[in-house]
């Protein structure tokens, strides 16, 4: 498989084991994907996990969430699979400029456009919103304004241990805030700490397919409980769940004005 044309600044590119490339970033020593295969990896935990081709048959538009947008797999893949008479709305976070320059560069036949910190497009029966920030912040914008609800979300961020606020119970309560009833919620994480915070933020924690050396990941919903062998476990295990320490400061400091 041809790689892309050039690289974007701060990261390299990676040929993984399904022919398809990922991206290695330098600032946060991480690559974007499994090296057993990025495309593969895609199918597995997000268009399977969050049973986007049954999803698209019952929601017109079906509206997904990606939690960390990279050089545009996600999206790619999805408007690959999802049947051309099937509506989608594809909301992406991403704080880096310079991979949205990148994609749009990539791939103009998209025709994406910047519209402040938003870049947007509509292809034949996908739209397209691509929020350049701090998802903490940009998120809660968006919605204000076009207030939809979630069917599905990719969580893509970069590990917690490299991007902690991504996988706090403060985001995951403004996921569960944002989403439709029937959300499904998909991980390539499967860390104790992960499951006890959606756990304690009101989501049903599954357990998901494995890709590559990983044996299981890690699925949410809102409408049933968690998995009662994941629940106990949960409850013996001493993890503690992730609290945002900056917006919990912020919110106290808030209640006192």
């Amino acid at each position: 498989m041809k790689g892309p044309s050039k690289i974007p600044e701060g990261h390299e590119f990676i040929e993984t084991g399904d022919g398809s490339f990922t991206l290695f970033s330098t600032s946060f020593q991480e690559a974007c994907h499994s090296l057993a295969g990025a495309r593969e990896e895609t199918i597995a935990y997000y268009i399977k996990g969050c049973h986007i081709l049954h999803k698209c048959q019952e929601f017109s538009p079906l509206n997904i969430l990606e939690v960390g947008f990279g050089l545009g797999l996600g999206l790619l893949t999805t408007m690959e699979m999802i049947p051309s008479d099937k509506t989608c709305h594809f909301v992406s976070l991403e704080k880096d400029k310079r991979l949205l320059e990148w994609f749009c560069d990539e791939h103009r036949e998209l025709n994406l456009k910047w519209s402040g910190q938003i870049l947007s497009s509509s292809v034949k029966n996908f739209q397209i919103t691509l929020l350049l920030g701090d998802g903490r912040i940009e998120l809660p914008k968006y919605l204000e304004s076009h207030p939809i609800k979630f069917h599905a979300i990719y969580q893509d961020a970069f590990s917690p241990k490299k991007n902690p606020t991504l996988w706090t119970k403060e985001w995951f309560t403004l996921l569960k805030d944002s989403s439709h009833g029937e959300v499904t919620l998909s991980t390539y994480s499967a860390s104790s700490s992960i499951r006890k915070t959606l756990h304690e933020t009101g989501w049903g924690v599954q357990n998901g397919e494995g890709f590559g050396l990983k044996r299981t990941s890690t699925r949410a919903v809102l409408n049933s409980p968690t998995n009662q062998d994941i629940e106990s476990f949960l409850h013996r295990s001493p993890v503690k769940a992730l609290i945002d320490e900056d917006l919990s400061l912020e919110n106290e400091v808030l209640k006192r004005i």
